[in-house]
């Protein structure tokens, strides 16, 4: 039987997910948490954001909704096509809320991560909705034959105080659990809030301030402007990771198309591009 080193150096594929993985552990461990293409060019804000891609990022958001929708994504941290991160999301309205689901996929040589997230949001109120959601995640490594499913959960609130300004709240991952500790996922509690200003009828300014337990905090924020009915431009930073980040909409009749970019000052450029199709 051959060793696990000696394996190694018979097989130098497989030490590159190790690399990728010591080297940006904080963040591509958690890469299928990667926001929505419209979140990240507004700094990773989402604590009172709806619409598309709600599922995994804002499940109240999903109260809130109109139209039943399907988003496809695309996501290359760092410019590296080995971190390529393909997703699908759905919100389907039920009446007084309506039901997510996000699939993504990650994969290294050797080394995969899948994900999905199944939230509901509810309408408790013509200004009020509540949203949860379970993720389920399964890590594999094909030379080692290790699989290592795990699940969490995620509570979010929002609250429409009236048509300029909006809170939310969400608890991320108050627990969870691994098949396999060995393997570095993320697992770790975030407890966040934000608020959002609607103003000049054109623009909306988003903020959410992010606490990790023993790590500190995390502020974002974000600029939207819409131009017209089709177009709108975002800009946005976040201090931890130091983030700047921008991108445009384009809204279709029922098509939209979003094109993001994140320029962590640590590890480099990350396009985002997604489709969406509302009916």
């Amino acid at each position: 039987m051959i060793s696990t080193p000696a394996m190694m150096l018979k097989r130098p594929g497989i030490l590159i997910p190790v690399f990728f993985l010591s080297l940006v552990h904080a963040t591509v461990t958690s890469q299928v948490h990667w926001p929505g293409a419209a979140s990240a060019a507004l700094g990773g804000t989402c604590m009172t954001r709806q619409g598309y891609c709600c599922a995994s990022r804002s499940q109240s958001g999903l109260g809130f909704i109109e139209y039943s929708s399907v988003t496809i994504q695309h996501c290359s941290p760092y410019l590296l096509k080995e971190l390529g991160i393909s997703s699908f999301s759905g919100q389907f309205t039920t009446g007084t809320g309506a039901l997510g689901i996000a699939l993504a996929s990650q994969g290294l040589t050797g080394f995969r991560q899948t994900s999905m997230w199944l939230s509901y949001g509810l309408k408790l109120h013509s200004d009020i909705s509540a949203g949860v959601g379970i993720h389920l995640w399964n890590s594999t490594i094909a030379e080692q034959f290790i699989y290592a499913p795990g699940i969490s959960f995620a509570l979010s609130l929002q609250i429409r105080i009236n048509e300029q300004w909006k809170l939310g709240a969400q608890l991320f991952q108050p627990a969870g659990w691994s098949a396999h500790p060995g393997i570095p996922i993320q697992q770790q509690m975030i407890i966040g809030t934000g608020i959002s200003y609607s103003f000049f009828r054109a623009a909306h300014f988003y903020s959410d301030i992010l606490i990790k337990p023993g790590e500190g905090i995390i502020l974002c924020n974000g600029l939207e402007w819409t131009f017209n009915p089709r177009t709108s431009l975002r800009t946005g930073f976040c201090n931890r990771p130091f983030t700047f980040s921008w991108g445009i909409s384009l809204k279709f009749t029922k098509w939209t198309m979003e094109f993001s970019f994140q320029y962590m000052t640590k590890s480099g450029l990350s396009p985002l591009t997604s489709l969406t199709h509302a009916w």
